[in-house]
């Protein structure tokens, strides 16, 4: 048990952050819902939601940030920051999951019917289309897309993050 409390510890500023995404996802889908974009602006809803690709960057670049001078005292290498992003990215993924049921269940239970309706208008076929958008579908896309989208951009942030000239 105190090995597991020691554990946790180490990955506090990664469980930290990982809620932190978790809850500034939520208020994106909010603000989503009430611009209209899983309405009566349905067409655009797939160019804003990837405007949030900003503010998770921006997230795991201060939780790296914050693990680099909180727990690595300012001297960082790039594998440290890495893991870092990656041990995030593992807490997010396992929080999509509750993320996607409370947005469709409780925040935008409209959003499957109006996409499926959408596409549909366009020309896909129903069944493909209800094949795609429902909850299931998103659970499994979303953890998926989470830790692809999490590893690059761990790697990518841990590396301007790093302590340059670091010397071990």
């Amino acid at each position: 048990m105190l090995n597991l409390k020691l554990k946790m510890k180490k990955f506090a500023i990664e469980i930290k952050w990982g809620i932190r995404y978790f809850f500034a996802f939520l208020v994106w889908v909010y603000v989503e819902k009430m611009s209209g974009y899983y309405s009566e602006k349905i067409d655009d809803y797939l160019l804003y939601s990837m405007l949030f690709t900003f503010i998770a960057v921006f997230i795991y670049v201060l939780a790296i940030n914050d693990k680099k001078k909180n727990y690595f005292h300012n001297k960082m290498d790039w594998k440290q920051g890495a893991v870092t992003g990656i041990f995030m990215t593992i807490v997010i993924a396992i929080l999509m999951p509750l993320c996607q049921i409370i947005i469709h269940k409780g925040m935008a239970p409209e959003f499957f019917p109006n996409m499926i309706e959408n596409a549909v208008s366009k020309g896909t076929k129903i069944q493909d289309a209800k094949a795609y958008f429902n909850l299931s579908s998103y659970i499994f896309q979303t953890i998926f897309s989470t830790l692809s989208f999490g590893v690059v951009i761990s790697a990518i942030v841990a590396y301007f993050l790093q302590t340059k000239n670091l010397k071990k």
